[in-house]
């Protein structure tokens, strides 16, 4: 049979009285606006074998047409000692159909009605008369009077069906409200992260995921490390567990190309995966007045397969955060690169002070920040090590060209104006904040595992893990390099020397994970560094 529609709430009141008739003895009828019957009486045995019976079905039938066009139907004759009671449905004024029940009598189970529905559905009177018998307990007076409680009873359960829609709708607005403070609230604590945006743009899609009812999202990038910086080109997609991956490489690249430069949202119609097309929400992420990337939500589901104004606009705000974070992350690596080649600059103009160590400070760097990488130190102190090289002989502005340059052995004396270049760098940099947590590194790079080092004397654990890496990286490519009072060693030469001075000279672990370096990418900048240095001698 066709079913009316089924939203959640809409015929609860209705369904209620329904099932309160069973309990009175009441068996009820469900018929549409057009007096079609929907549901007929659920009794089991022989009593529902009558109710159900094609007889009495067409009694019910003919007996309710005159009511499809009556506000307010009154309790009717079917027959003696059986009554019909019709309650209208609706909902806010719009009448839905209607719900009949019916009262037996005593007499009821000897009229003529009864003996016709018994032959329609082909079952012995007597054992149906026994199975009706707990029926049989109205009169008309109760019939009537049962009629007008169902009526009152549907109007207050109406009213309180439309009561608890209202809240129902306040509690979804309340908890949608709640979602999207909570969203923006951890997205905005999120955005200080500036230096790892995949972080960012992972949480902004496990958030959207969490909070909107799409199978599958994703965040892609526009490629251009300009605008998106580290993000370019890439593809965060999350799906809901034993979903498919939609398939995007057909659909990114020609939506990168015509979605408008506008904080709007779009829907598009598109094949993504198995289940065929989907409606997808596409929204423009913004940097700079410019396309930076897409936020995309497909495959709805729940009780509204359909995107909402509230789906758009929490969409559309997590968006903008990216925007946001695209521009401060933008702003970040821009000082970063300015600082960097600041430093670079400064290190090379000292470097520059004695051309057998030209480079010598970019090669430090390299070394030192893959030995702590090898050793499994964070990329953050990876990062400030790379840094520390950079700057580790800064004190060396302080020490006259004809000690750095003197192609002989050093004098006692010159030998400690040479130590001092530590202590020099050390008080060079202090006063810069940023530079604060590089000190200990530019400080100590000469010290010695056994304590023999300067300018502390410093021994084992009591060196700064920073320095003790590029207390390696420097003596390594010092070793590996001309310098005026000798030529390079052999690349065999330098590693013997390296093991023959750990734990010595050198921290034994920095010196296990210095084997584990590939040292290719420091012959190749050995070789721009020579390159570079013989233009500019040929200049």
């Amino acid at each position: 049979m066709t079913a009316l529609p089924t939203r959640e709430g809409l015929f609860s009141p209705y369904a209620t009285i329904r099932e309160r008739c069973r309990g009175l003895g009441l068996p009820t009828w469900r018929l549409d606006t057009a007096g079609v019957i929907l549901d007929e009486p659920t009794e089991p045995g022989l009593a529902g074998l009558w109710l159900r019976s094609s007889d009495l079905n067409a009694r019910v039938t003919a007996a309710a047409a005159p009511w499809r066009d009556q506000a307010d139907p009154q309790t009717a004759v079917l027959g003696q000692g059986l009554w019909l009671i019709p309650l209208v449905e609706q909902h806010r004024r719009r009448r839905l159909g209607l719900t009949v029940a019916l009262a037996v009598g005593p007499a009821g189970l000897e009229s003529e009605v009864f003996a016709d529905a018994c032959r329609s559905a082909q079952i012995e009177p007597f054992a149906s008369r026994a199975a009706l018998r707990r029926f049989a307990r109205f009169d008309e007076a109760s019939a009537q009077a049962v009629g007008a409680t169902l009526a009152w009873m549907a109007r207050d359960l109406c009213g309180l069906g439309e009561l608890q829609g209202v809240v129902e709708g306040f509690t979804g607005e309340l908890t949608q409200s709640y979602e999207t403070i909570s969203l923006m609230y951890s997205l905005g604590r999120s955005m200080r992260d500036l230096e790892h945006p995949d972080r960012f743009i992972s949480l902004v899609c496990d958030r959207i995921h969490e909070t909107l009812p799409f199978t599958w999202l994703a965040a892609v990038f526009v490629d251009d490390p300009r605008v998106c910086g580290l993000l370019a080109r890439r593809q965060i997609i999350r799906c809901a567990p034993n979903h498919a991956t939609p398939n995007l490489a057909a659909l990114v690249p020609d939506l990168l190309a015509t979605t408008p430069g506008e904080s709007r949202s779009v829907m598009v119609t598109a094949d993504v995966g198995p289940e065929g097309e989907s409606q997808i929400l596409v929204q423009a992420i913004l940097r700079g007045g410019g396309l930076a990337g897409l936020l995309l939500c497909g495959d709805k589901y729940g009780e509204d397969p359909q995107i909402s104004s509230y789906d758009m606009q929490l969409v559309e705000a997590a968006a903008a955060y990216i925007g946001a974070f695209l521009d401060n992350a933008g702003l970040v690596r821009e000082q970063q690169e300015m600082f960097l080649g600041s430093l670079t600059a400064l290190t090379a103009a000292i470097d520059a002070k004695d051309s057998y160590t030209r480079g010598h400070s970019e090669r430090v760097a390299m070394v030192a920040a893959r030995i702590a990488a090898a050793g499994g130190q964070p990329e953050s102190e990876v990062e400030r090590i790379h840094i520390a090289g950079l700057v580790h002989d800064v004190g060396k502005i302080g020490v006259p060209e004809s000690v750095l340059g003197k192609p002989g052995r050093l004098t006692d004396s010159e030998f400690a104006a040479m130590k001092l270049h530590p202590e020099i760098g050390h008080r060079i940099l202090q006063g810069i904040p940023q530079l604060a947590d590089v000190l200990p590194g530019v400080l100590h790079h000469h010290e010695r595992w056994d304590g023999k080092g300067y300018p502390s004397g410093l021994a084992g654990d009591m060196i700064p893990h920073m320095a003790r890496v590029l207390a390696l990286a420097d003596t390594f490519d010092a070793m590996s390099s001309n310098r005026s009072y000798r030529q390079a060693l052999t690349r065999d030469r330098v590693l013997d020397e390296i093991r023959a001075c750990s734990g010595t000279q050198f921290d034994p672990q920095v010196v296990e994970a210095f084997w584990r370096v590939d040292l290719g990418p420091y012959d190749a900048l050995v070789a721009e560094h020579a390159r570079a240095f013989a233009a500019a001698k040929a200049a």
